[in-house]
């Protein structure tokens, strides 16, 4: 991983040597700065077990060069410092918000060249992605990014074709960049090539494979669309359905594969509300390369509809998960919604070794009120108060004890 990072800081080096005889001062005085600071409030009470409280702020600051023949390069700089105490538990809560061990984060989380000709881009190096098993997972102070070849292609009508080649990942909350299968004790690279197909605008196809050498092999589809009916009066149904299979080749080195995941929503929109309906189904496994596994294979964060809660369960094997959602924008600056979802476990099947999820959960309910105010460009303020109720008894291991939980979080950006 050494020698691929080298290599691309040797390509910046090159790059910069190559401008600077061409045209050093446009190169760098047309270039952009901009970034994103964040401040992260978590506050979680917990039934039975060890509460958790921090507060966290930092954020991202970015530059990228004015391009000379298509050419240009951007590095981006990530930061996350804890200001509160923090009780750091593995796999659990705003210790993704910092290193495992609680320390701060504070790396090169992108540098990369890209390159554009005609219908053509290509970017080397590291950089954040937004791939289906494979992206960036910014929903707590940092995002996932990757050390990777990708690739975009507009040539053919309506379709933006995607591949990519990716040989290290940096987890949102972790400062190093590692091999995305270093879990598992070999070094493979992730594949992926994919398509979008938007014959309409308000129609979208997707189709993705991701190739694991050893591990696994996942095809991925989605359908989406946002005008499937409108009415005179102003009312709109949109709606989507997506579909993942998963299965181990090669050496199996994570086990033997089999599962997938179906997930289906509409929504009926008219003026200021919304009201969506949720579901989600998943094979004998819970799935791989997904925020479910977290920095064991997570590759990405959660890609199912029913991504609303606090513990994102919604992926492990048997899950089958219901939701709901009531929004209310009253103005463009200010939008509020409220959220419920349903996850019946499946003890069975999670007690099975080969079930890979890491270990059987109870059912739950979980209620979550989320308002979201950005009075102007650069500020935003985001709120969450969410309420989860584990149903004891509906597991072996959660017989007598469920667990509940109540938490708040706020997260303030300043972009710029």
């Amino acid at each position: 991983m050494i020698s691929r990072y080298s290599l691309l800081l040797s390509g910046l080096m090159v790059f910069t040597t190559t401008s600077l005889a061409q045209d050093l001062e446009d190169i760098f005085k047309e270039g952009h700065v901009s970034g994103q600071l964040r401040a992260f409030w978590y506050d979680g009470q917990r039934d039975l077990r060890i509460d958790r409280t921090a507060l966290t702020v930092g954020g991202i600051l970015s530059y990228q060069t004015a391009p000379i023949a298509g050419l240009n390069g951007g590095v981006s700089f990530f930061s996350s410092n804890g200001i509160t105490s923090l009780t750091h538990m593995p796999e659990s809560g705003q210790t993704h918000n910092l290193n495992l061990d609680g320390s701060s984060i504070n790396t090169l989380g992108e540098a990369y060249l890209n390159y554009k000709t005609g219908d053509t881009s290509i970017k080397l190096g590291r950089q954040r992605l937004d791939l289906p098993l494979a992206n960036d997972y910014y929903n707590r102070m940092l995002p996932n990014s990757f050390e990777a070849l990708y690739v975009e292609n507009s040539s053919l009508k309506n379709t933006l074709i995607k591949a990519a080649y990716i040989t290290g990942w940096k987890y949102k909350g972790s400062d190093t960049f590692l091999s995305p299968t270093y879990t598992l004790g070999i070094d493979r690279d992730i594949a992926v090539l994919g398509a979008v197909y938007s014959p309409a605008s308000s129609l979208k196809f997707e189709f993705y494979d991701t190739c694991v050498r050893d591990v696994m092999n996942a095809p991925y589809l989605q359908f989406i669309d946002n005008a499937i009916w409108k009415s005179s009066e102003g009312t709109t149904v949109s709606g989507a359905a997506q579909y993942l299979s998963e299965n181990s080749i090669g050496l199996h080195a994570a086990g033997e594969i089999k599962t997938y995941l179906l997930g289906v929503k509409g929504t009926v929109s008219k003026g200021l509300w919304s009201l969506s309906a949720l579901y989600t189904q998943i094979g004998d496994q819970s799935l791989l390369g997904t925020g479910g596994r977290y920095e064991k294979m997570g590759w990405g964060g959660f890609i199912t509809y029913t991504d609303l809660q606090i513990d994102g369960e919604s992926e492990n094997a048997g899950a089958k998960a219901y939701g709901t959602i009531l929004a209310y924008r009253p103005q463009p600056t200010f939008e509020i919604s409220a959220k419920y979802m349903r996850i019946n476990q499946n003890d069975a099947k999670q007690s099975n070794p080969a079930s890979l999820t890491l270990n059987p959960r109870p059912d739950s309910d979980e209620y979550n009120l989320d308002a979201t105010y950005q009075p102007r460009k650069d500020f935003r303020l985001r709120t969450r108060l969410a309420r989860i109720d584990y149903d004891s008894g509906s597991t072996v291991l959660y017989q007598s004890k469920a667990y509940d939980e109540t938490n708040v979080r706020i997260i303030a950006d300043y972009l710029f």
